[in-house]
């Protein structure tokens, strides 16, 4: 089947005109929109899945340090160490990391992930061990009184991760005296 193109009909006798291969610079355009778009998506969601990576490392290393603080504590007569609450501003006391390190054999287990104010290194540690509790024995009044599940045992010293809202301690991960890790 033959076009008028084809018999040159209409057209004085030229033949069509040929397209070249290759892409107009509309069609790339809008390739490069499209993945911009696609791009703008992905990228808060990649950022928030690292923030969410970072926050599960940070749980992980709390339930270790509860872990550890177990075991000093049931090697020290059912007492909780005295520590450091920030051993920068108090060096006469002994750090958390310095205390617990016969327990832990891995010196990272100490550091959270999400600290960017860099508190691990200055002060050994990026978790604060609760003051309430330093030398006292191990379900004292101030666990009966408030419940292991929701005593505080270790947090982050900041607010190193996203605040998930209402009934969160912030942007802080918690570890409780049961041994239970919350945000």
């Amino acid at each position: 089947m033959s076009t008028e193109w084809d018999r040159g009909a209409g057209n004085g006798g030229e033949t069509p005109p040929r397209r070249e291969q290759g892409f107009t610079l509309v069609e790339i355009l809008v390739v490069i929109a499209i993945i911009g778009v696609l791009a703008g998506i992905l990228v808060p969601v990649l950022a928030n899945a690292r923030a969410q990576g970072r926050r599960t490392s940070c749980k992980s290393n709390l339930a270790q340090i509860y872990k550890a603080t177990q075991l000093y504590v049931s090697e020290q007569g059912l007492r909780y160490p005295v520590v450091a609450l920030r051993p920068t501003l108090d060096p006469t006391q002994p750090r958390l990391c310095d205390v617990l390190k016969r327990y832990s054999d891995n010196p990272n287990l100490f550091k959270c992930p999400a600290d960017n104010q860099e508190l691990f290194q200055k002060e050994g540690s990026s978790y604060e061990f609760n003051s309430i509790l330093r030398g006292m024995a191990q379900d004292s009044f101030i666990e009966q009184f408030l419940g292991p599940t929701r005593t505080p045992m270790f947090y982050d010293y900041e607010n190193f991760h996203p605040d998930p809202g209402k009934g969160s301690y912030g942007g802080k991960n918690v570890v409780f005296c049961d041994g239970s890790v919350g945000q």
